[in-house]
């Protein structure tokens, strides 16, 4: 355990990087996600010295909520949003996509089915109506991953294959949107590239058939076998509209 925590105070440090790499000082994302991270550490940390100590109730809540916080998901969801808008399309990216994996992969291991059902329920129907009244592409983004938080989360409960193929096809339909989006900034770009980029990791995003996106949501609905599938199944549907 407290290698995993290593591991990810050394991700943190690294990723602080990435978020401003020019050296220009942005320090509203910056220091929103370190203050975060730390905190979510701190408890992740605690908890594992409290479940050395034979305090297994405390240990495991604190961890949970430390890993909770750390992944971005509901009910500490409300961070990811205002340091998506202001971060750049790479770092905006890289969090909404590789920086998941851990913490959620052990979230999966500490969290007790029934919290992780609640969880799977309240990131759907957040993702799907927080997303419906914004206007910024990036924000809208950090709703919709939401969604597809949930229908990993639901893979993850029941096979890691499952998991690791809706991530890949997930990361490749942001990175391809992003790439677009980031190449309408450039007028000398504005070309059929960045329409196509973005128009493909959009369809992606959707779910759309005969795209990667819905086979991806097509083997997680074949392998759950959780009623708690159709509160994802209802926020991708209303995930559509924005």
């Amino acid at each position: 355990l407290v290698g995993v925590w290593l591991g990810m105070e050394l991700n943190l440090y690294g990723f602080l990087v990435i978020m401003n790499p020019d050296g220009h000082y942005i320090p509203e994302p910056c220091v929103k996600y370190f203050v975060v991270q730390s905190t979510g550490s701190i408890l992740m940390l605690g908890g594992f010295v409290l479940l050395m100590q034979q305090f297994v109730a405390g240990g495991l809540m604190m961890s949970v909520v430390g890993t909770v916080l750390k992944s971005g998901i509901s009910p500490l969801h409300s961070w990811v949003p205002s340091t998506i808008k202001n971060s750049s399309w790479l770092a905006s990216g890289l969090m909404l996509t590789w920086q998941k994996v851990a913490p959620l992969i052990l979230l999966s291991m500490i969290m007790p089915l029934g919290g992780m059902w609640m969880v799977i329920g309240l990131m759907a129907m957040i993702g799907a109506v927080g997303g419906l009244n914004q206007n910024s592409v990036r924000i809208m983004s950090a709703y919709s991953s939401f969604v597809h938080t949930s229908w990993m989360l639901l893979g993850l409960t029941w096979s890691t294959v499952v998991f690791m193929s809706y991530f890949l096809v997930y990361s490749m339909s942001v990175g391809l949107f992003f790439y677009g989006c980031s190449l309408m900034n450039k007028l000398s770009m504005m070309s059929q590239l960045s329409g196509a980029a973005s128009g493909m990791g959009l369809m992606m995003l959707m779910g759309m058939p005969p795209f990667l996106g819905f086979l991806a949501k097509v083997l997680v609905f074949l392998t759950s076998s959780s009623a708690i599938i159709v509160l994802c199944i209802m926020g991708s549907v209303i995930s559509l509209k924005y």
